[in-house]
């Protein structure tokens, strides 16, 4: 919202007309994050502080420093965290939760789902580690957590079906504003069968079978969907990769078919497992984080989300990347060797302190044996408005309304509207409360001082 002043003068005149509909970016992450081997269960060091130093979570980690990634020119903390290999909410998941609103500073910023998924024999069976998610709670409302189990529930988990680790669907809106149809959307996080053998293929065929049946069984037929999770591919001709990408659901429905940022126009023919020098394709690898060469983990998105159509979630192309990795890391070279060039002049301070770049490669190959998949993704917001200017002696008082509530608004200003927005000042940042915002500007009435302008940026 940008609203002209004329300082210096006692009159003031503004239309109280909403500005043009505005989104909110939402930065999802999918992170298989090895909490489950080994005798461990407390996420590893790197992932929410140094390694050197696992207790000091105002250093920050992984997560962290995704927070501090611009994309686009444009850095926020994650707001979604789809988790493959938990041991479990309480061992695992909560110290991530914790360790988030240390590092931020901010009480109840970050909550996870309390839906505990579990696996083929139980929790702490031999399906590494349950599915898990951690939200942003400024930014999204987690509406439901629904498990996606093969026909006869969870006791079904297992070789039978393909699904070894339960499915888990979970619905979101944005936080501080009414649910409607059109700023739902859905994030399944699963975790398919690793290995090569034809059974192996088989069993995540059938895993990718019983995502691809609950979509278009349960969901709306122009549901904004997200499939993320650890899909252990080779090739991008596997029958797992093409049920998710298919047109036709199983059941013959035509909802629901993906499409990967990575690959859109569907080449079957591409091998992610095998040695290259092809940038493009080192670029996508997620596994291992020490000795890359395979891509397991991705974001795959229906085709509303990834081409934009109005009215819902909306991917920002550009965005998608394995954070950490640009290609620059040869194959099975580790993300922390000397030539990575992939966080270099793409962090900015984000919190307590700037994680680095140098830091951020160390951390990475700490946390876990696999890489982060990030994006960014837009949200259709209600506009606020300009619904009320006055004066109160010299200072000048601008209030907007049908802010989101506990929404971030940071106030930038600036005597010249053409200058470029990296160029203005940031006077002032604050909640909206009860859908209001009120800002002062101390001393507005001076002829001295030229006309001005103030930018409103919600969050």
């Amino acid at each position: 919202m940008l609203i002209q002043v004329c300082l210096g003068v006692t009159a003031l005149i503004f239309s109280p007309e909403p500005v043009a509909a505005q989104t909110r970016i939402v930065r999802v992450v999918t992170y298989n994050i090895e909490a489950d081997i080994n005798g461990v269960t407390t996420p590893l060091p790197g992932l929410i502080a140094p390694p050197g130093n696992p207790g000091n979570y105002q250093a920050g980690g992984v997560l962290e420093g995704i927070g501090e990634e611009l994309l686009n020119g444009h850095a926020q903390p994650l707001d979604v965290l789809a988790l493959e290999e938990t041991t479990g909410n309480a061992q695992t998941v909560t110290p991530i939760v914790n360790a988030l609103n240390t590092f931020y500073g901010i009480a109840g910023m970050y909550s996870n789902s309390s839906y505990q998924a579990t696996e083929s024999g139980g929790a702490t069976s031999d399906g590494n580690g349950p599915n898990a998610l951690v939200f942003n709670t400024r930014t999204l409302q987690l509406l439901a957590s629904a498990p996606v189990d093969p026909p006869g529930g969870a006791g079904s988990l297992g070789s039978a079906s393909g699904e070894l680790r339960e499915v888990v669907r979970y619905q979101f809106a944005p936080a501080g504003v009414p649910v409607t149809a059109s700023n739902m959307f859905y994030v399944y996080v699963s975790h398919y069968k690793s290995g090569t053998t034809s059974s192996d293929l088989t069993e995540r065929a059938g895993e990718a079978a019983i995502i691809r049946t609950n979509e278009a069984i349960d969901l709306p037929a122009n549901a904004r969907v997200l499939y993320v999770g650890d899909y252990n591919i080779t090739t991008s001709g596997e029958a797992s990769y093409q049920t998710i990408l298919a047109p036709l659901a199983p059941n013959g429905s035509g909802q629901g078919g993906g499409v990967d940022p990575m690959n859109p126009g569907d080449n079957q023919g591409i091998n992610w497992g095998g040695s290259t020098a092809a940038t493009n394709l080192l670029a996508t690898e997620t596994e291992h984080s020490y000795e890359l060469e395979y891509r397991d983990d991705l974001q795959v998105m229906t085709t509303n989300v990834y081409y934009g159509a109005p009215g819902g979630l909306s991917f920002v192309p550009g965005t998608y990347h394995a954070f950490g990795n640009n290609g620059t890391t040869p194959y099975r070279g580790s993300v922390n060797g000397s030539g990575n060039t992939a966080l270099a002049n793409r962090l900015q301070t984000n919190g307590p302190v700037l994680i680095s770049a140098a830091q951020l490669y160390l951390d990475l190959t700490n946390a876990s044996d696999h890489l982060p998949v990030v994006a960014d993704y837009t949200l259709p917001m209600p506009a606020p408005r300009a619904a009320r200017m006055s004066l109160a002696g010299s200072n000048l008082v601008i209030t907007l309304a049908n802010c989101a509530t506990n929404s971030l608004v940071t106030v930038l200003m600036s005597t010249n509207v053409a200058t470029p927005l990296a160029g203005w000042s940031a006077v002032a940042t604050s909640a909206a409360i009860g859908g209001l915002f009120v800002f002062t500007a101390t001393n507005a009435v001076d002829p001295a001082l030229r006309g001005g302008f103030f930018i409103f940026q919600e969050q």
